[in-house]
C-alpha cells in the first residue's frame, strides 16, 4: 500500500478514537502542520488549526460526540503525492450546544486533501459538508 495512505489510515484510527496523545499525532503529523477547515454548517469561517490546535479540537470533540465513524469513499494519489480523500463522516451529540441537541446524528460527506513533508502530514484542507441540522 501507498505509505502515504498509510500514514492518513493511522491519523484517521487517532481521529475516530478521539486520542489526543501528542506523541501518537507526532508519528503521523509534521510539527508545522496546518489544517485548514473551510467554512460550513458548525463554522462560518475559515479554521486554521496548528498541531497544538488540532488536539485542542479533538478534546473538545471527545466532550461533545460519541461514536464517531468515517467511511472512506475514494481515494486519489496524485503524481505529486499530494492525496485526496472523500467519505462520510458521523457522530451523535451528548449534549444539546448551539442548534444540536442530545443524540443527534450528524452527518457530514467530506473531501480531505492531505500534502506531505518529511513523511508526515504538513497540509490539510478539509470541506465539510454538513446535512442540514
Amino acid at each position: 500500500m501507498n505509505k502515504q495512505l498509510d500514514v492518513i489510515n493511522a491519523y484517521f484510527d487517532l481521529v475516530q478514537s478521539f486520542n489526543v496523545d501528542p506523541t501518537a499525532y507526532a508519528a503521523v503529523l509534521h510539527p508545522e502542520i496546518e489544517q485548514i477547515e473551510f467554512p460550513n454548517l458548525l463554522n462560518r469561517t475559515i479554521q486554521r488549526r496548528s498541531f497544538d490546535d488540532i488536539l485542542d479540537n479533538l478534546r473538545a470533540g471527545r466532550e461533545l460526540l460519541r461514536d464517531p465513524s468515517f467511511e472512506v469513499q475514494h481515494t486519489h494519489v496524485s503524481a505529486d503525492g499530494v492525496v485526496l480523500v472523500e467519505g462520510e463522516w458521523q457522530a451523535t451529540t451528548v449534549s444539546d450546544v448551539r442548534a444540536l441537541t442530545r443524540g443527534q446524528r450528524l452527518s457530514s460527506q467530506l473531501c480531505l486533501i492531505f500534502e506531505f513533508k518529511d513523511g508526515k502530514i504538513y497540509r490539510q484542507r478539509r470541506y465539510p459538508c454538513y446535512e442540514q441540522f
